[in-house]
């Protein structure tokens, strides 16, 4: 494998990559036994396992309480028994879609999981960004596909500064899905990037006005 790391490597156009972590979580695992910890993250990220299946997006990595995934950049085909990366990538709303498709499931069933210290439905705060990203294997031990660029920072930055129970997009990413409901959060100044124009999804409306009428006269 070493010797063809530069080979596996691959680029890809306008994938979308989703952040999230678990709300109080560090004042929470200070708080309890460790095995309750455990058993808490294990419960709530086996749920959303799962959900990656449903909504056909990709698992990337666990970092403590911290998801991420993503869509566009693994093919829904197996080769040899093993998850290929996409050479190409024709439709990054498809993908975004199936991001946020994933993202308003994953604040549902997360709810049914109790924080261990009192009891509350756990809240996630999530964040999602579209752009390109490089990926490839690292590491000679345990060798680990693993992601990279400025859009897994843009999109860390969307989950840290987003809202507990809310789905945090970049303007880029909203601009992909005009069919949903969006609220503005206004410029805030992001770590790293400056003044960015970012968006809140309205869970009251679901879905813009817009493709509201044109649901109404399909039907």
């Amino acid at each position: 494998i070493p010797q063809n790391v530069g080979k596996l490597a691959r680029s890809h156009k306008m994938a979308t990559v989703l952040f999230m972590d678990v709300c109080g979580f560090t004042s929470m695992s200070k708080s309890v036994e460790p095995h309750k910890v455990m058993e808490m993250l294990n419960a709530l990220f086996s749920r959303v396992d799962k959900l990656t299946d449903e909504y056909k997006v990709h698992k990337m990595e666990t970092a403590g309480d911290c998801y991420i995934a993503a869509s566009g950049v693994l093919s829904d085909q197996t080769c040899n028994g093993f998850q290929c990366a996409l050479d190409h990538h024709d439709h990054p709303e498809v993908s975004a879609g199936r991001v946020m498709e994933f993202a308003k499931a994953v604040l549902q069933e997360t709810a049914k999981v109790k924080m261990p210290n009192s009891s509350d439905p756990v809240q996630m705060r999530v964040g999602i960004h579209s752009g390109d990203v490089v990926s490839g294997l690292i590491g000679t031990k345990l060798p680990k596909f693993s992601i990279f660029g400025d859009t897994m920072n843009t999109a860390a930055r969307m989950e840290s500064t987003g809202i507990p129970g809310r789905i945090h997009v970049s303007e880029t990413t909203q601009g992909l899905l005009p069919e949903y409901a969006w609220e503005t959060m206004g410029k805030i100044n992001v770590k790293g990037k400056g003044m960015m124009q970012t968006y809140l999804w309205d869970s009251n409306r679901g879905w813009s006005s817009q493709a509201m009428q044109q649901q109404q006269q399909q039907q």
